[in-house]
């Protein structure tokens, strides 16, 4: 599933979390409502410390399954969208869109690991690339919500993780950490590799 913001002047800016439903079957539209709600919940956690305003959360629900001839990951089915709302309060300027802090979450397997760039993070956050310490608490918040299984009701909750061709399953979050450099979510940068 993807969270999206659209921010004028930015751009596009998305996050994508995969869970894996434990539980008896749930109503589609409940699926998407308890993850519109999480999502904003999620996000909030930081509200005075990303760039001021009301943004529409544009939440984005799919059924993944694997396939084993073709040994990965495809999408079975679309659940649904839906559109939620966060309200950002930090006034400051906004920090470059491929700058951002990341949360990082480690399953059992080695080189499985979840990541969430956070986005619209203000200047104010951090101090030469290091996040402020009142930052970090927010940060280790969201990190908390990042690996914690969601409780959608008694008996049915959504475990957080990450799917993996290379396995060929799930892998749930069994930790994270908060890496308190703000550095660029580019994968390749000038003058680094071939």
């Amino acid at each position: 599933m993807v969270y999206e913001f659209v921010v004028s002047g930015i751009g596009i800016m998305q996050n994508k979390f995969t869970w894996q439903w434990s539980g008896n079957e749930h109503p589609d539209s409940g699926v998407i409502s308890a993850l519109t709600s999480w999502g904003e919940d999620f996000y909030e956690l930081a509200a005075n410390l990303c760039a001021a305003g009301t943004r529409d959360l544009n939440v984005y629900v799919d059924q993944l399954e694997y396939d084993e001839e073709l040994e990965a990951w495809y999408i079975l089915r679309n659940i649904g969208t839906a559109v939620g709302s966060v309200t950002f309060t930090d006034e400051s300027d906004v920090l470059p869109a491929q700058a951002c802090p990341c949360l990082v979450a480690f399953t059992g397997k080695p080189k499985s690991r979840g990541r969430k760039f956070l986005p619209l993070w203000c200047e104010d956050t951090q101090n030469l690339s290091i996040i402020a310490v009142t930052a970090q608490d927010e940060l280790a918040a969201m990190l908390a919500e990042y690996i914690s299984t969601h409780i959608v009701e008694t008996g049915k909750a959504l475990v957080p993780g990450v799917t993996s061709d290379k396995w060929g399953e799930f892998l749930p979050f069994l930790g994270g950490l908060v890496n308190a450099v703000i550095y660029t979510q580019r994968r390749r940068n000038v003058g680094v590799g071939a």
